[in-house]
């Protein structure tokens, strides 16, 4: 069978009497003896952790396949009285697996990266901006940088000063009351979507109340909000009203994100018989 990894497509034959797995050729195949319980998995030399991921979630489509009662399973693909069925595994990463029944896609299951404590180091109120390169906007790409350093004059007394760790405003008291608690709340929200733009921090760090306010200093600033564009490197887009990193499903940062799964695809291609 080789070894499993990102990118494998393996199909299966499971036989609801026997309740046993074989390979789709009848060939020896270690994962079905594993799967089988014949084989544990120190005895193996070629199994990994994404057998391990591979067996739970085969496990979870058989149970939906031959559901009894008031859930009927996935019955579309597996008929009432069929004995046996085709299942194939295909490894898109570490967090995603997909199955199919006779053909079919019937599951997709995700298992999002968690930060490591070294990883979540740092992250808070006092983490350091990363960017320091000033950048102006940038029509071509729809672009621009907000960087340590930075002052932006809001032509009404007010400035908003970029510092080593947030922003701050030079000017309070230029106008009344009111005045003073929007460039409060201004700074605020661009000093969260700095540290979002700087994949510090995640989208919803970046409050909705602030964020109207921030769509309408990035306009000003030449951004079309309308499209997608970048702050600091990161590609942004406005959905539902709420600014968030584009193609990013996850509730982290991409970045981080794909520092965790890394971590994670390399604990999973440990073999089973390593592990203690």
């Amino acid at each position: 069978m080789g070894i499993t990894g990102i990118g494998s497509v393996q199909t299966y034959i499971y036989n609801s009497q026997t309740g046993k797995l074989s390979s789709k050729d009848g060939s020896p195949d270690e994962f079905v003896d594993y799967f089988n319980g014949t084989l544990s998995a120190e005895s193996s030399t070629i199994l990994n952790g994404y057998d391990t991921a591979k067996k739970s979630g085969i496990k979870n489509v058989i149970e939906m396949a031959y559901a009894k009662g008031s859930f009927q399973g996935i019955k579309a693909w597996v008929p009432t009285d069929a004995i046996e069925c085709e299942i194939t595994c295909k490894i898109v990463s570490g967090e995603e697996f997909t199955y199919t029944v006779n053909g079919d896609r019937v599951l997709t299951c995700y298992a999002p990266v968690a930060l490591s404590l070294e990883e979540l180091e740092g992250w808070g109120e006092d983490m350091p901006f990363k960017t320091h390169q000033s950048k102006a906007y940038d029509s071509a790409t729809n672009s621009m940088n907000f960087a340590v350093g930075d002052v932006i004059d809001l032509g009404n007394g007010y400035k908003l000063k970029i510092g080593e760790k947030r922003v701050e405003v030079d000017g309070y008291g230029s106008g009344n009351a009111a005045d003073d608690e929007k460039v409060r709340h201004l700074e605020y929200g661009l000093n969260a979507l700095i540290h979002f733009a700087d994949q510090q921090w995640p989208a919803a760090c970046i409050w909705e109340e602030h964020t109207p306010m921030l769509l309408s200093l990035l306009e000003e600033l030449g951004i079309d909000t309308g499209r997608e564009f970048s702050l600091n490197g990161t590609k942004c887009v406005v959905e539902n009203g709420k600014i968030g990193e584009a193609g990013n499903k996850w509730f982290i940062p991409s970045d981080a994100h794909d520092k965790a799964l890394k971590r994670k695809e390399e604990l999973l291609a440990q073999l089973l018989c390593a592990q203690k």
